[in-house]
């Protein structure tokens, strides 16, 4: 059952929860969205709750940060609204974020760009946890799901183009709830524990774990090479040949590079629009699905949760207990 709350009241118990468990007040509010997992790894010691990002370089066009084992949902703020400002001021920026804790969605910080103008790539590493990705042709796993954003802004109204995705073939938590459900992947998504394909999602979750295969076969692993090495040996951070545990947490070094394009080019509005009315005009193969691209859908789903949020009675019921535990009774969500 789904229960919706406001926007406002989610965040604020969210946050809440995490700083009863000794996280600064400013830092829980960045790091809020993934609170049960977060709260597990303070609890572990795997990240260092008001741990806060230091500036190692700041040179023209250059800006370099350490997260120091902190949230990285917080550091990676920091990091690129400093990257927005020095792109304003001279054209572009190259930002790195070595050392963070997990830093969520990459679309968040494409969003956070593209809201003030801004053209952005950037890219991510995943070390900490054991490797879950194989290399085309290989039969065991070596990488990550190394993430990748880019984003475009317009400014008629319409949303930002903005693309998000991970360089394996599926998502872990999508294969971990296709899994409880029983129900079967694609061929070419899964390799079991002796290197064979599998349909089985259940194969990641065996006491000997499977893999999964990068998408577009050797042109994703070819992606998540280059993510790899542009995030985790550029930033000053680490491969996961280097850092990698089999209980491990999602740690991420970031490699992005934010550009102005009023800066680089002529009639950037005009072309922008124009062009993204040439996909949009795009003959659909079905009537009733219009062409799209990538930014339209979570736009939408943004506009829809403005007020409230659709929140499972399971979830808030967790949320009670773990007040509970602090000796705090929260109310019933409305």
């Amino acid at each position: 059952m789904l229960l919706h709350v406001s926007s406002e009241k989610v965040s604020k118990v969210m946050a809440g929860l995490l700083v009863l468990n000794g996280c600064a007040a400013d830092i829980a509010q960045d790091v809020a969205e993934l609170l049960p997992k977060y709260l597990e790894n303070i609890a572990r010691g795997d990240v260092t709750p008001n741990a806060r990002p230091e500036l190692l370089v700041s040179e023209g066009h250059l800006l370099q940060f350490h997260a120091h084992n902190g949230f990285g949902q917080h550091a990676a703020k920091i990091a690129v609204n400093a990257a927005i400002g020095r792109a304003k001021l001279r054209g572009f920026c190259l930002l790195t974020l070595c050392h963070a804790h997990h830093l969520g969605r990459m679309g968040h910080y494409g969003k956070m760009a593209a809201d003030q103008g801004l053209v952005m790539l950037a890219m991510s590493n995943v070390t900490g946890r054991q490797a879950l990705v194989v290399p085309w042709g290989g039969a065991e796993a070596r990488l990550m799901t190394n993430p990748f954003c880019f984003a475009w802004p317009f400014n008629d109204g319409r949303p930002s183009i903005l693309v998000d995705f991970a360089t394996s073939s599926m998502a872990l938590n999508r294969a971990r709830v296709m899994s409880s459900e029983g129900k079967q992947a694609a061929p070419g998504y899964l390799l079991d524990a002796d290197g064979h394909p599998s349909v089985d999602p259940g194969v990641l979750f065996a006491a000997t774990p499977g893999a999964l295969l990068p998408f577009g076969e050797h042109k994703g692993f070819g992606l998540a090479l280059m993510i790899e090495m542009m995030a985790g040996i550029l930033s000053g951070g680490s491969t996961i040949a280097e850092a990698h545990q089999a209980n491990g947490s999602a740690h991420n070094n970031l490699f992005a590079l934010l550009i102005n394009p009023e800066k680089l080019a002529s009639e950037v509005d005009v072309k922008g629009q124009f062009f993204a009315d040439y996909l949009l005009a795009t003959r659909p193969q079905r009537e009733e699905a219009p062409v799209t691209y990538p930014g339209m859908q979570s736009a939408k789903t943004r506009r829809g949760n403005d007020k409230t949020i659709p929140v499972s009675d399971t979830f808030w019921s967790w949320m009670i207990e773990a007040y509970a535990r602090k000796g705090i009774l929260l109310a019933k969500a409305a």
